[in-house]
């Protein structure tokens, strides 16, 4: 029996096919910790992620945990972080942690092993980085990534206009700094998984202009794709727009379910609701 682990790509596949291709943002902001008229301490974050994975049940394909809400309560949040990701894992769930990390050399080493891979200090399945130290730089992070089946997210393309400046940037050749780390990202994934869906996923905003052109570039990739919701972009848009990439796409959203809360039974519906159209729109 071969010892090399199912990728991530083979994991989502196979859990889209049971549950549907929804990632729920796990995001729990002071906003929302005050609405669900918990405190804004260690004991409201724990509360707050604990009534969502209850309410999530084995509905999702996908849970993302934003680093910075936990993060942002010390070494105490981490320890949440790292017990949720737990729970994601006992839902039989994919933990995508969004840490959006990205630096060079010994660095991203230190991230990639305290960060991803069951022997890691958190356990995640998949992490979000940038790329704009150089798509290279983040050589020890897709090492580990291919090692262990994670996979990484690059923010290729991001659903806020403040981004655009850099993202359309152009190189040398011609090609936005966008089209330019799509294609080194593609380049990356045929050199390790041939013709299949490689490690390396990207972030591309359902709402931005480029974007069908981006995930045009892109088709070795699972494509992350934020912009749902609050943030005024629909199932029906993910699947116009990033139609070439139908089976590949992982949409995500937040706080237009969790507002849901606090009451269980509602959060259960909603995410179960947003579980089917994501079904419906990407079948």
């Amino acid at each position: 029996m071969s010892d090399t682990p199912k990728s991530f790509a083979e994991r989502f596949a196979a859990l889209r096919a049971e549950r549907g291709p929804f990632c729920l943002n796990l995001d729990p902001t002071p906003g929302l910790l005050a609405d669900w008229d918990l405190k804004d301490d260690i004991w409201g974050l724990r509360r707050f992620c604990d009534r969502v994975i209850d309410s999530a049940d084995r509905q999702l394909a996908v849970i993302k945990p934003q680093s910075a809400y936990f993060e942002r309560f010390g070494a105490a949040g981490f320890e949440v972080l790292a017990d949720i990701i737990g729970s994601i894992h006992a839902l039989g769930s994919l933990a995508l942690l969004d840490g959006k990390r990205g630096d060079i050399g010994s660095t991203n080493s230190g991230y990639a092993d305290g960060l991803l891979g069951p022997d890691s200090a958190m356990g995640a399945d998949g992490l979000t980085v940038h790329a704009y130290l150089g798509f290279a730089a983040l050589g020890p992070i897709l090492e580990r990534a291919q090692k262990l089946g994670c996979g990484i997210f690059p923010v290729v393309l991001s659903s806020n206009p403040e981004g655009r400046a850099l993202q359309g940037a152009r190189l040398p050749g011609g090609e936005t700094v966008a089209q330019g780390l799509a294609d080194e990202i593609t380049t990356h994934n045929r050199s390790v998984a041939g013709d299949g869906v490689g490690p390396v996923g990207a972030v591309v905003g359902v709402t931005a202009p480029e974007a069908p052109s981006i995930v045009e570039r892109l088709p070795s990739s699972l494509i992350l794709a934020p912009g749902l919701g609050t943030q005024g972009g629909t199932f029906d848009d993910v699947a116009t727009r990033l139609g070439s990439a139908r089976q590949r796409v992982i949409p995500c959203a937040g706080r237009s379910v969790l507002s849901a809360g606090p009451d269980g039974d509602a959060l259960a519906r909603a995410i179960g609701e947003h579980c089917e159209a994501a079904r419906k729109a990407l079948t």
